[in-house]
């Protein structure tokens, strides 16, 4: 067995790969992989996904924002298309890791590794968006979509035989926003805890992260906030508890989510309340 890499500059030449080996590792900034301390496969295909122009295009479709799979955080962070259709997605990119990170990683890299920690995903399924897979299913391309919460369902993510092409973002209409988070130290870190809050005013979304293997959205919470924020504080750290129940961080978690609850209200203004 031996380790080989293609790099693919047309989506019919990724499926092709997708089809014969519906496991092959896809790298893109190559964060994960080829900077962090991790290992690379013995053998098999390493797809390098740069060469695809389709996955870095941010532009308005369907009514909405779609963001390849390519597009690196940076970028995120300096779009104004972004800020102005899912500014939730901006600010989460801008507080995401050190600046040499974010010039490299990518948002279909984010998702794809599934960690409970990954910054874009709170934002992402705060604003509802839906992850296009391109398939090399029955033996022909073929194109998936999924809800981004359901998609980080999976294991392993995107799935066999499955690449992200983007994500679609649905419009609002004036919409507000908010990301806070919570690091080990003010140096770029993992994250602890993050909110991410968006929607139009008086019907924001609320999206926790790093409570659990994937993004919660916190209906009681959510609720407490476009009630005007009275009770969110508490609504947040029962969530935690009902999240984590047991779990040696789930007291710490639960008085340091409500710090994150206060920012958050602080960041929104009243404008985004009733």
């Amino acid at each position: 067995m031996t380790l080989a890499l293609v790099s693919p500059s047309a989506r019919r030449d990724l499926e092709v790969v997708l089809g014969a080996d519906p496991a092959p590792v896809l790298i893109a900034g190559g964060t994960d992989l080829l900077i962090a301390p991790a290992r690379l496969p013995a053998a098999g295909i390493i797809v390098d996904l740069s060469r695809l122009a389709e996955l870095s295009v941010i532009d308005e479709r369907e009514g909405g924002l779609f963001v390849g799979a390519a597009v690196t955080v940076a970028r995120l962070a300096r779009e104004p298309l972004v800020h102005r259709l899912a500014p939730v997605l901006a600010l989460a990119a801008d507080d995401f890791g050190s600046v040499q990170i974010r010039n490299r990683a990518t948002i279909g890299g984010n998702i794809a590794n599934a960690a409970a920690a990954a910054d874009l995903a709170p934002a992402l399924v705060a604003a509802g968006a839906e992850a296009v897979l391109w398939t090399a299913a029955g033996g022909g391309g073929a194109e998936e979509r999924l809800a981004v919460a359901a998609l980080l369902a999976r294991r392993p993510v995107p799935g066999r035989g499955r690449a992200i092409a983007g994500f679609l973002l649905p419009r609002v209409a004036a919409p507000r926003a908010a990301f806070v988070k919570l690091g080990r130290r003010q140096e770029p870190a993992i994250a602890r805890l993050t909110l991410a809050a968006t929607g139009p005013a008086g019907a924001l979304a609320l999206v926790a992260g790093a409570i659990g293997p994937a993004p919660q959205r916190l209906a009681a919470a959510e609720a407490a906030l476009n009630a005007g924020g009275a009770g969110l504080l508490a609504a947040l750290a029962a969530a935690v508890g009902e999240a984590i129940p047991g779990r040696a961080s789930a007291a710490y978690k639960a008085r340091a989510i409500r710090g994150l609850g206060a920012d958050l209200l602080e960041r929104l203004g009243t404008e985004a309340l009733p």
